[in-house]
């Protein structure tokens, strides 16, 4: 019986749990059942079963809430979960993908469909260590950051604590990416999570050839911030001057290293903030407060040189909107269906060396220093002035604007005149990061630039419950798909119906689908066969600052996927 696959169904309802026992008996599976939450919990807890099926609503602990306490303790995160739920529309699908829940079954049930579901699940888990029988298991339950492969602090906290009981004091350094929002924008998922490795080499490596039987750890699961616990007995230096030494130094060796390692990476994207502290053991004082206080002195230091670069870079930002120093770059789209180019997203970067350089970072801090419409107006400018002197050869251009820029000021702009003398050209692509108040106003509004020929796109579909309603209210001409439903997509049956459902939404609008992210020729192939129209990606072209440019890309990009070497049995 060990042998065979473990499934527990969670649900209140006996008659569907019945139900789903009869169904997926053709499995060949052992099958346990629960009740309510918690004691599905416990269940999948004692017996780790291959899939769980969870009922959304349960007495004492809901199906998100088991689904969420499953994938976040590493011993229990490999087990498959399947949401069960009367209803499957959007916003119950992008919770469910939030908890990080495998799949959905929606009620009533189709048993191919069920059967098909859970045996693609059963497929995919790999072999696991012997399953235990009965009661709960002793190991530690623990957490780990996956890029990295560094444990969470309350993983390493016992460790920590006995060596300052030892040792009598402890040196702490925490190191935080500088612009890791903007290298994963700019250069996409995957290659972010490299550089997360590479990092966390180069703090293995130098913690342990500066440190005896140091401590490492990130600070949350999925971030950009680590710690690094030292023994300090027997350094010469005042605990104050040998902290700031050490991570200084340590900071340039960050630096140093991996501009080397990313040698096509703008070397101002590479830095680090690292802050030390130092702290004595004092038996009057919880262990677990004095490592967090020692751990907020240093997260402080990094917070104080954060404050500093702040000012400068505002300076920065200033300057660049004073002497309009923007470059307008041009990301190529293309059709899903032959990989021929469809048309163009406007881009605009700041100078090649300065801080700006990635567009997500010139705008979103110009948001956060109140410069957002300072900024808009020179890039439109400079956009503009490129657009005048480019053969458009009947090829879409997007323009990505916030809603709350759609306004008097705009509708006067030169660049609406311009627009709507090539009109079915270009398309304003709104991007909701700031609430629309009132969407029949709004609406209004945008029907005034389509009455110019300009069409309009909602960015970030299937992001949240706002997008979508952004998208009933203001039936877009695009919907551009979310980077963040694209990552993983082959895998994840969730994000595929959510797809599938966003393809679904736009034939009824009649609006046209764009998925953007596109970094793999899985990503590509998925999207595809999803129903995807367009497609937007470094997996076919980069931004350039020329249309010649990006279809030379795309062109090579599409040599090289044809003569690709197929898998076998694969149909082209």
């Amino acid at each position: 019986m060990g042998d065979r696959p473990l499934l527990l169904i969670a649900d209140d309802n006996e008659d569907v749990v019945m139900l789903l026992k009869s169904y997926l008996r053709a499995l060949d599976c052992e099958m346990i059942v629960a009740a309510d939450g918690e004691e599905a919990l416990a269940l999948a807890q004692a017996r780790l079963p291959d899939v769980a099926l969870l009922d959304v609503i349960m007495p004492k602990r809901s199906g998100w809430e088991v689904c969420q306490a499953l994938k976040n303790v590493q011993r229990t995160s490999g087990i498959a979960v399947v949401l069960i739920t009367a209803r499957g529309d959007v916003k119950d699908r992008l919770t469910g993908l939030q908890v990080g829940a495998d799949d959905y079954l929606v009620k009533p049930f189709d048993r191919d469909q069920v059967v098909k579901r859970v045996r693609a699940l059963l497929s995919r888990q790999p072999a696991r260590e012997p399953r235990p029988e009965g009661g709960r298991s002793g190991f530690e339950s623990l957490l780990f950051d996956r890029a990295s492969g560094f444990p969470t602090v309350p993983v390493i906290i016992n460790r920590v604590k006995e060596t300052l009981i030892e040792q009598g004091e402890i040196g702490i350094v925490f190191i935080d990416i500088e612009q890791f929002e903007s290298i994963e924008v700019e250069y996409g998922w995957a290659f972010f999570d490299e550089f997360l490795r590479r990092v966390s080499e180069v703090v293995t490596a130098e913690s342990k050839e500066r440190f005896h039987n140091a401590i490492l750890a990130a600070q949350r699961v999925g971030g950009s911030s680590f710690y690094v616990f030292h023994q300090t007995r027997g350094q010469d230096l005042s605990a104050e001057a040998a902290a700031d030494a050490m991570a200084a130094d340590l900071r340039q060796k960050l630096i140093d290293t991996l501009r080397q390692r990313f040698p096509n990476m703008h070397p101002e994207q590479i830095g680090f903030y690292v802050g030390a502290a130092r702290i004595e053991y004092r038996p009057q004082i919880r262990l677990e407060r004095q490592i967090y206080h020692g751990m907020q002195i240093a997260a402080d230091a990094v917070r104080d040189a954060e404050q500093q670069r702040r000012k400068q870079l505002t300076r920065e930002l200033r300057d660049i909107i004073r002497r309009k120093r923007l470059t307008t770059l041009f990301q190529p789209i293309v059709r899903a269906r032959d990989a021929t180019i469809f048309g163009y997203e406007i881009l605009t970067r700041g100078p090649a060396h300065s801080s700006f350089r990635n567009s997500d970072m010139l705008f979103s801090f110009a948001r956060e220093s109140k410069l957002a419409w300072a900024l808009e107006a020179i890039a439109l400018d400079c956009a503009l002035k490129r657009l005048r002197h480019m053969d458009l050869r009947n090829r879409k251009f997007l323009l990505n604007l916030e809603a709350e820029m759609f306004g008097e000021e705009l509708k006067l702009h030169e660049m609406v005149s311009f627009f709507s003398e090539h009109r079915g050209a270009f398309v304003f692509e709104l991007t909701e990061r700031a609430a629309i108040e009132d969407y029949r106003v709004f609406r209004g509004l945008l029907e005034e630039f389509r009455e110019k020929g300009i069409e309009i796109a909602i960015d970030d579909a299937g992001s949240g419950y706002a997008s979508l309603e952004a998208i009933a209210a203001l039936a877009p001409d695009y919907l551009k798909v979310t980077k963040s439903l694209v990552s993983t997509l082959s895998s994840e049956p969730i994000k595929q119906d959510l797809v599938r459902m966003l393809v679904d939404l736009a034939g009824k609008i009649n609006a046209t689908t764009l998925a953007e992210g596109i970094e793999t020729q899985e990503e590509f192939e998925t999207c595809r066969d999803l129903g995807i129209e367009l497609i937007q990606g470094y997996f076919f072209a980069h931004p350039r600052e020329s249309v010649e440019l990006g279809e030379a890309e795309v062109a090579e990009s599409v040599r090289a996927m044809e003569t690709a070497p197929q898998p076998a049995g694969a149909v082209r």
